[in-house]
């Protein structure tokens, strides 16, 4: 169950993550170069979470 359950919060968050890669494309274009910046920064740190929730979702389907 936990599995399952780190597994869909980890897809939630790396699908998430797409919205604040958009929002630094959009930043980028208005030549806003530090909020791109920090978009991108929260689009990476994001993406490590869900990886790091998948990693973790790994790890509890092999304890069943």
């Amino acid at each position: 169950m936990r599995a399952k359950l780190y597994d869909i919060l980890g897809l939630g968050f790396l699908l998430g993550s797409a919205y604040f890669f958009v929002r630094t494309i959009e930043f980028l274009a208005q030549a806003d170069y530090v909020a791109a910046m920090i978009a991108l920064t929260v689009g990476f740190l994001v993406v490590r979470a869900g990886v790091d929730l998948a990693r973790l979702a790994l790890a509890a389907s092999r304890e069943d």
